[in-house]
């Protein structure tokens, strides 16, 4: 019985086996027609079958079918579907897909993550591939967005690796507050603040010289899917308050139905300080054209390889070293390895992720290490009610992080080092007293805090340690067909725990016996919660409506805690229980944002679009009824639908929104409070030294907008010109107000900053074949900006401390520009000449006056792409041209005597042209050296001297790689790509003046040096050399 019921059961079996119908696996790749660029998440079935897979991140798919033939669908939003037949057991398939409707229904994601189609936009909206900012690493991948939008300016971090990134759109809006644009991931916004501790010490100093990492520079770009660029107010208005600065949203990876993938991509590349103003080799340490140890100038002898006595009292043969500072700084190593999951079926799908960073600055000890875990979830739970779960966890150390500026910080203490001195000897950077005190061993200096840099980078340390968490989870349910709502809350929060240690006899710092150590505690906590009700109606058959009405919170706090032990009972003990002296600071500070909103968006016939939007925010921070109102409207118009146009016209389009802004202020601003103060006997309490304003209005901002979009020639080349204008009113102003009102400062609202500018986006496929395409893309920028007004009786606002760089500072001036740098300048007469005082020496004004504006008139992103077969060749051109930067670098250098250009003029004494103060013709002959240290006068130069031009224009990126195509059955995908960022300046602007017997002097630092994100730019000083960087990049698919 047992073997009859084996037999039926075999038989049943073998009958099943012989009627299903055998399969085979095809394996193929899907690509944008126009661009030949590969297409992720596209759907591939088989007609007439269930189920089916989708492409990787790289275009690829595998997919069993039955033997023979069969005809594959293969969909993707904002795509023509296309059926296409195929052979059992095809290998390398490529399909390429047409952007449907004339491309316009690119899917766009837009404020609260709600997606568009982009010819409904009535506003300017880029989108940024995952590609295009994963390939080319960057330890902030925020820089690797520079020249790839039209309007977006990049500011890269002035302290190395995880450094904070400014990131501006459409010009500078407020005059004392925040002008970085928001980011948001995944319709949610996160914090991107930059915190920087000051802990003071004994001396009331501030300036350790660090400013903090931000948020964006956390995320993963492996994450990353797409990135929306909404430019102007109107596409931000539903995020209210804190996006009138424009929103960069971020749209990352989920899983998918199909066969689980793996992804990993592999990089590594090499980092070298490139952009290094040239030193003199001709003439040595000493003064007055005598070699001598006694002083850190290099205003000596002419170097002959004579027999001098060096700084070490050593007998050697005089020589210079002018690769001094190229030679201190090492070459740096960055690693990045990301590997990711993704699986799914039709009611769970899933995508995991995991990232590490290292990288290596160029100063040594320098270094951070970023891990990021990913985890997130999309479950279809009813045929109604669905999920979407998010959780990214991240751990970043950043060891030894390097300050930027004078104070003995480190690139002023490379700088320093005199013409010849070799900076090799100094690696020997301390020696040991008979009580075991170390000392740093150094040439004499020009100035008291200057020291050995080795001594800077192995007894100094600013070290950082970041815990952060993101979560985010939402629900949407299908009320009907036409209507679903949907309630989401995310999290963002972190740890930070930063040390500052300073050894004992570190000059500046160790202000006390035994050293210097202070630990920072800071915690951000972000909340968000939303309820969205989403639906859409047909009015008439014609015309249609969807509509958006929501409800939002938003939760912040966050507490910093600063304690320094300012001596040390026990040298370089760094732990405060050996605190000789003990200082702390503690700062509390909690906000609410209430919010309800709504939009409307009216569609006719699918070529004419009208949307109109409404917010009222209530918060905390401003006065009773704590509540400001702000809409938007915006009118779209598809005039190649609407009108019969040649048949070489793709596409027209029309575009215009008006749109009102509000922004509230920081908290506190209201009410006089007390602060304490630590000092003796417990500290004491005192008030606060700025007035504050129990009236304070919200912000308000409104933008015009107009735009139009061409495309042509089955959109062989397309052009979209954008022009806007913005007015920021009601600004808050932290002014100063005179002695005997008992208060230093008072808050106002005032002012009135307007931005108004054209972007115009360029497109071109000139070669489009099968195997060849060649695709170029250029944006251009123009942004005016002009300051309308202040308040009654403030004739300017400072945008930092007065000496912050002590060559030029940004004042806001009415009737001038955001962004002018003000300083000393050489006199002339009524007819033009210049200016000489009795010595033979420049006359100078005697106030300060503009000397240029820091921003750029222009920039212009110029990126080719070209695919042949498996190879691809990408190249991307970034110009900003105009503006200037006054460079305290240059003025020091000049001072001791060591730029290449003090060089003139040694032998002999020479006049400078021109006239005297009383008019007549100057005669009198003065020294190389009496000039550059009367223009220089130490750490206070005449800014005209030392201010260029900062046009600039450089190969930003380059990519080489190859697609593989023979590879194993198991991987799906593979490419390996030469990398090459920051790799050669194409032109670099020369300084403003043009010195008689001297000229034009070219500039050789960075122009895109700063000080951090903050508004105080257009002026550095000792800043860290730009980087240039060259790597291998390996993606693989399994």
């Amino acid at each position: 019985m047992r073997v009859k019921i084996l037999s039926m059961l075999f038989l049943v079996g073998l009958i099943g086996q012989l009627m299903a119908a055998p399969t085979e696996t095809i394996r193929g790749r899907v690509v944008d027609q126009q661009t030949g660029k590969p297409l992720a998440g596209v759907t591939v079935t088989v007609k007439g079958k269930k189920g089916g897979t989708s492409t990787n991140d790289e275009g690829w798919f595998s997919l069993n079918i039955p033997s023979g033939r069969a005809t594959l669908i293969i969909s993707s939003v904002g795509y023509a579907t296309v059926e296409q037949v195929v052979e059992a057991g095809a290998s390398n398939i490529v399909i390429s897909l047409v952007q449907d409707q004339k491309g316009m229904n690119e899917v766009v994601v837009t404020a609260l993550g709600i997606q568009r189609t982009a010819k409904s936009l009535t506003y300017s909206a880029q989108r940024v591939g995952g590609d295009q900012i994963n390939e080319v690493r960057d330890a902030s991948f925020a820089n690797t967005l520079s020249g790839k939008v039209a309007g977006l300016t990049i500011t890269p971090s002035a302290n190395g690796p995880g450094g904070a990134t400014r990131v501006l759109l459409r010009g500078n809006r407020s005059i004392q507050g925040n002008n970085n644009a928001l980011i948001v991931v995944d319709g949610v916004a996160i914090d991107n603040q930059s915190v920087a501790g000051q802990v003071r010490d004994d001396q009331g100093s501030t300036n350790m010289g660090q400013s903090g990492s931000d948020g964006l520079s956390n995320i993963n770009p492996d994450d990353i899917e797409s990135m929306s660029v909404l430019k102007g107010a109107s596409g931000a208005a539903l995020y209210g308050s804190r996006a009138a600065n424009g929103v960069i949203m971020i749209t990352t990876k989920k899983g998918k139905p199909g066969r689980m993938s793996v992804n990993v991509n592999s990089g590594v590349s090499a980092d070298r300080a490139f952009s290094i103003p040239k030193l003199q080799d001709q003439y040595s340490q000493g003064t007055n054209g005598s070699y001598n140890t006694g002083t850190g100038y290099s205003w000596g002898a002419k170097v002959a390889g004579q027999s001098v006595t060096d700084w070490r009292g050593k007998t050697v043969n005089l020589q210079a070293f002018p690769n001094n500072i190229r030679d201190f700084y090492r070459t740096a190593v960055s690693t990045n390895n990301a590997v990711s999951v993704t699986s799914g079926t039709d009611k769970l799908q899933t995508y995991l992720s995991y990232a590490n960073n290292n990288a290596t600055g160029i100063v040594p000890g320098n270094r951070l290490m970023r891990n990021t875990f990913n985890a997130r979830f999309g479950v279809n739970i009813t045929d109604r009610l669905s999920a979407d779960a998010k959780l990214t966890y991240i751990v970043q150390d950043i060891y030894n992080k390097p300050g930027v500026g004078g104070n003995g910080l480190i690139a002023a203490n490379v700088y320093s080092i005199p013409t010849t001195v070799n900076q090799a000897d100094l690696k020997n950077y301390k020696t040991v007293d008979v009580s075991g005190v170390e000392t740093p061993v150094f040439w004499t200096s020009t100035d008291a805090v200057i020291m050995n840099p080795y001594w800077t980078v192995n007894n100094t340390h600013r070290d950082e340690n970041r815990a952060r968490i993101l979560g985010l989870l939402s629900l949407k349910y299908k009320l009907t067909d036409w209507l679903n709502i949907q309630g989401r809350a995310s999290s963002d929060s972190y740890n930070d725990f930063n040390t500052s240690r300073y050894a004992n006899n570190t000059v500046n710092y160790a202000r006390q016996p035994g050293g210097y150590y202070a630990e920072e505690y800071n915690f951000v906590s972000e909340r968000n919660f939303d309820l969205l009700l989403n639906g859409n109606n047909n009015i008439t058959r014609d015309l249609k409506v969807t509509y958006n009405l929501g409800t939002a919170l938003l939760d912040r706090g966050s507490r910093q805690r600063k304690t320094a032990a300012n001596g040390l009972t026990y040298n370089n003990k760094y732990d405060l229980t050996y605190a000789s002296t003990l200082l702390e600071t503690v700062k509390t500070v909690k906000r609410q944002l209430q919010s309800v909103y709504g939009t409307a968006q009216f569609s006719y016939k699918d070529y004419l679009y009208l949307d109109v939007t409404a917010r009222e925010d209530w918060s905390s921070t401003i006065p009773e009824p704590y509540n400001y109102f702000y809409p938007s409207v915006g009118l779209s118009a598809i005039l190649s639908d609407m009108f019969k146009m040649p048949e070489w016209v793709s596409l027209a389009k029309a575009r215009g929104s008006l749109t009102r802004v509000g922004n509230d202020a920081d908290p506190y601003l209201l009410a006089q409070t007390y602060r304490f103060i630590p000092g003796g006997f417990g500290g004491y309490v005192a008030s606060q030294t700025s007035k504050q304003l129990p009236t304070l209005k919200p912000e308000i901002t409104t933008a015009l907008e107009l735009g139009t979009e061409w495309r042509f020639w089955n959109d062989r080349f397309g052009v979209d010109l954008t022009y806007y204008k913005t007015n920021s009113k009601n600004q808050l102003l932290q002014v100063a107000t005179p002695a005997s009102s008992g208060f230093s400062t008072q808050y106002l609202n005032a002012g009135n900053i307007q931005n108004s500018g054209v972007e115009i986006v360029l497109s071109a496929q000139p070669v489009r074949t099968s195997d060849l395409s060649w695709n170029i893309s250029l944006n251009y920028a123009l942004n005016t900006n002009k300051v309308i007004s202040l308040a009654d009786g403030v004739p300017f606002v400072f945008l930092g401390s007065s000496d912050n760089v002590r060559t030029a500072t940004p004042h806001v001036v009415p009737g001038g520009s955001y962004g002018d740098l003000y300083g000393y300048k050489w006199q002339r007469s009524d007819k033009g000449q210049f200016v000489m005082d009795t010595t033979g020496l420049p006359a100078y004004t005697t106030g300060i006056t503009s000397v240029g504006n820091f921003n750029p008139n222009y920039t212009i992103g110029l990126s080719n792409t070209l695919n042949y077969k498996g190879w691809s060749l990408g190249v991307l051109v970034d110009g900003k041209f105009g503006g200037v930067i006054v460079s305290g670098t240059e003025s020091q250098l000049a001072y001791a005597g060591m730029s290449d250009y003090t060089a003139n003029h040694r032998e002999s004494s020479f006049v400078l042209p021109g006239v005297d103060v009383n008019g007549g013709t100057n005669a009198k002959t003065i020294s190389a050296q009496q000039f550059w240290q009367s223009v220089t006068q130490g750490n206070y130069a005449k800014a005209e001297f030392f201010t260029y031009d900062a046009t600039n224009v450089r190969i930003r990126e380059l990519t080489l790689g190859y697609d593989f195509h023979r590879l194993p059955s198991f991987i799906k995908a593979a490419k390996l790509s030469f990398v090459a960022r920051n790799l050669l300046f194409l032109y670099r602007g020369k300084s403003i003046l043009d010195i008689p017997g001297i000229g034009k002097r070219k500039l050789g630092i960075d122009p895109e040096a700063s000080f951090g994100n903050s508004n105080y730019q257009g002026a550095e000083y000792y800043n860290l050399p730009t980087t240039r960087s060259m790597g291998l990049n390996l993606k693989l698919s399994f």
